[in-house]
């Protein structure tokens, strides 16, 4: 809350108008009369030498006491600024208080806040939708050490540290969005509308979150406490992009009182084509759907949460598969279908904290890959051999999480089930050089056979401080046990394995004056999905993959060490921040090359590579007036230690400047921005990885008003032709996008 002192000079009837000295002397006293109610806050108002002095700093600060009860109203409909005027019996003169509205930030707080000898970057909504990016892993483009990788404008997944795929953990609300199956979570399964935050922890997680956060976590938050003062808030979205027709509307309604809230969100996009500086993608449109309701309720001390969500994608085209002789690829469905139930009873004297996260999750996908060979006789085309495989896939998983605090020291436990199933098709079919068809052929099987995993893990994590020194511990055990059913299709007798993983983490910070030395030490683990251990089938048309189920868990040991600071240079350094990193990664899994059987080629998930991964990571905000710049540069190196040769797939050299500026009060807010990046050339030496360097710009202005928030953004304004370093697609050319965002509390 602001305080803001207007000369009393502004009521014309004042009869002391022209005299500006009594204005200055009014305000001046109830300034003194503040100061002295904060310093003697245990002296009764009324034993004040001056009555009307006091009323008046009597009646300031109730007001203030009333508008920071207040600070639960949605800080993105505010009401206007109320003018309280406090008569002045003495002086004959009128002084005018203006109170500025509350502003609340109400977003779900990180589970793990405690921790500060780990590097975290936490991304704001307002950071989040600038630029308005396409989905959930657009938005994260900017942070130090992450990649996204594409296979299409919908399908991507995030690296982080060079480590991709499953082998970062990807969080939505504290639910795992990996599905069990491998290939990595689709972030797109969560709309970039529905983001309130976002936090990147890279580094070996597995004390905090078991397998898979072999090279970090990436949290997506959605939530915000709906428990609060008594009102209920609508919001409206729209976006639109063009070339290309992208197309995306959502709409929210939330309901506040102090025992129950409620939210119900749906949404709607589609994109009909990628446009990149050569023009249209083929096989690059499509379309999706998202429905969201929750209920969180206080009872008995405790607080209940309830959640369902319903994320659908249609008709996804995969441009990273066509090429001219006619293969392309297509997810003709993806879908998440996600319960979520937390519970939450706060600390009391001699009683923890406890709390319960359950979770019932389903994913429902359809892949269908058409694979196109020429087929040649004494170097002569002779056919054409068409290979469609059709994989309809369900895997559920179902999972409890009860956590306990007591002091310090912070318990938890899971337990998660994993199953997966779903037929496979494969059709066949010969067409010879005359365009005669000779030959078809259709027949059933499973990529995967029936097949399921359990997990019990426990952990226990305590901070402790002892001055200015912080130090943090950790320690987890994870046991694994995966089966597959036999089937006809099944290759091999070993369907029972089990994995079985001890995780500890240490950290150490010590704070010098505003100044923060860390360092911490940790291992992860990624426990071989269930389609590394189980895949029995034919890929990519003409070849086949074996899955093995004698693979061992991915390891990986991380230190870091690092500075970060927060506010300091009398407020023009925001916040800073310079970490170096090494992680030494064992066991990786990738394919090797069995040879050919009945001029098939064949191949077999394994253990190989020993890597280490290094870098260096700066982040840097400053702020002068209306002004902000923010910079971040990220260096990785990697190194497989077996062949000594460099790791092409780790990403590349980045560096980025943004800065924006906030427009001078016209009775709207608005703020104009540009984005500057960096890359250097990557993937030196593999032909599908190799990148040039270079560079992009992207131009944004917004302003706010009638509670509506407007968004014009210019994307690659140079209209550059470029791939990201992990991409397998051209990124889109020169994009004019409009928003807007309107939300207003409603009167019941």
């Amino acid at each position: 809350m602001i305080l803001r002192m207007e000369a009393c000079g502004a009521h014309a009837d004042s009869p002391h108008v022209r005299t500006p000295w009594v204005s200055v002397w009014s305000c001046l006293a109830l300034a003194i009369s503040l100061r002295a109610h904060d310093v003697r806050a245990t002296e009764p108002m009324g034993s004040s030498s001056d009555p009307a002095r006091a009323d008046s700093a009597a009646h300031v600060v109730a007001l203030a006491d009333s508008t920071r009860s207040s600070a639960a109203a949605d800080s993105t409909t505010l009401p206007p600024a109320r003018a309280i005027v406090v008569p002045r019996p003495r002086l004959g003169i009128a002084d005018t208080v203006t109170i500025l509205p509350p502003i609340l930030v109400d977003a779900v707080r990180s589970r793990d806040a405690e921790r500060a000898t780990a590097t975290r970057a936490r991304l704001e909504r307002a950071d989040l939708v600038r630029f308005q990016p396409s989905n959930a892993g657009d938005a994260l483009e900017g942070t130090p050490g992450l990649e996204v990788a594409r296979t299409g404008p919908w399908s991507s997944n995030v690296t982080l540290r060079g480590l991709g795929g499953n082998r970062v953990l990807v969080l939505v609300d504290g639910v795992r969005l990996q599905s069990g199956r491998g290939h990595g979570a689709q972030t797109s399964l969560v709309s970039v509308d529905r983001l309130e935050s976002v936090e990147v922890l890279p580094g070996a997680g597995g004390v905090q979150y078991g397998s898979d956060a072999l090279g970090g976590v990436v949290e997506l938050m959605t939530h915000r406490d709906l428990l609060g003062p008594h009102r209920t808030t609508f919001m409206l979205t729209g976006r639109t992009s063009d070339p290309g027709n992208e197309r995306s509307a959502q709409a929210r309604l939330r309901y506040f009182s102090p025992r129950v809230g409620a939210e119900l969100s749906g949404g709607l996009g589609r994109l009909d084509a990628l446009v990149t500086p050569d023009g249209r993608v083929p096989n690059s449109s499509f379309h999706e759907g998202e429905l969201n309701a929750r209920v969180q309720a206080s009872l008995a001390g405790s607080t209940l949460d309830l959640e369902r969500t319903q994320h659908t994608a249609r008709d996804v085209n995969v441009p990273a598969f066509v090429d001219d002789a006619g293969s392309h690829a297509e997810y003709p469905l993806q879908e998440r279908v996600a319960h979520r139930l937390e519970w939450k009873l706060p600390a009391r004297a001699g009683r923890p904290e406890l709390g319960l996260l359950a979770i019932e999750q389903n994913f429902r996908t359809a892949f269908i890959e058409t694979s196109a060979d020429s087929q040649f006789l004494r170097g002569r085309f002779a056919a054409m051999r068409t290979t469609r495989a059709d994989d309809r896939i369900d895997t559920r998983s179902f999972g409890v999480q009860p956590t306990a605090r007591l002091g310090v020291m912070k318990l938890a436990g899971e337990y998660r089930h994993e199953n997966t199933r779903g037929p496979r098709t494969t059709d066949v079919t010969i067409v010879n050089s005359s365009g005669v068809q000779t030959s078809s052929t259709t027949s059933a099987g499973e990529s995967v056979p029936p097949a399921r995993r359990d997990v019990l893990a426990g952990r226990v994590f305590a901070p402790f401080t002892w001055r200015a020194l912080r130090a943090e511990l950790g320690a987890r055990y994870d046991w694994m046990r995966s089966h597959a059913d036999s089937t006809p299709q099944s290759f091999t007798p070993i369907l029972h394995v089990t994995d079985k993983n001890w995780s500890f983490e240490g950290g150490l910070a010590w704070a010098v004056r505003g100044w923060l030395p860390y360092g911490r030490v940790a291992n992860g683990f990624r426990a071989p999905d269930l389609e590394e251990r189980y895949f029995n089938d034919g890929f990519h048309g003409g070849m086949r993959l074996f899955g093995n189920p004698e693979l061992q868990p991915e390891r990986s040991r991380t230190v870091e060490l690092g500075v970060r600071t927060g506010e300091s240079g009398w407020g023009a350094l925001r916040r800073a921040r310079v970490s170096v990193y090494r992680s030494d990664v064992d066991d990786l899994i990738t394919l090797r090359y069995l040879g050919q059987l009945y001029l098939v080629p064949r191949f077999q998930y394994t253990n190989v590579r020993r890597a280490v991964l290094e870098g260096v990571e700066l982040e840097a905000e400053c702020g002068v007036g209306a002004w902000r710049l923010a910079a971040n540069a990220a260096a990785p190196r990697g190194r497989d230690t077996d062949t000594g040769e460099p790791i092409p797939d780790l990403g590349a050299t980045r560096a980025s400047l943004d800065l924006r500026r906030t427009l001078p009060a016209t009775g709207f807010t608005g703020i104009v921005g540009m984005r500057v990046r960096w890359t250097d050339a990557s993937g030196k030496g593999d032909p599908q990885l190799e990148r040039p360097a270079h560079w992009t710009a992207d131009a944004e202005g917004s302003a706010s008003a009638w509670d509506t928030r407007f968004t014009v953004t210019l994307r690659n304004l140079t209209d550059t032709r470029y791939r990201e370093p992990l991409g397998f697609i051209d990124e889109p050319g020169r994009h004019l996008a409009l928003s807007l965002r309107h939300e207003r509390s409603l009167p019941w």
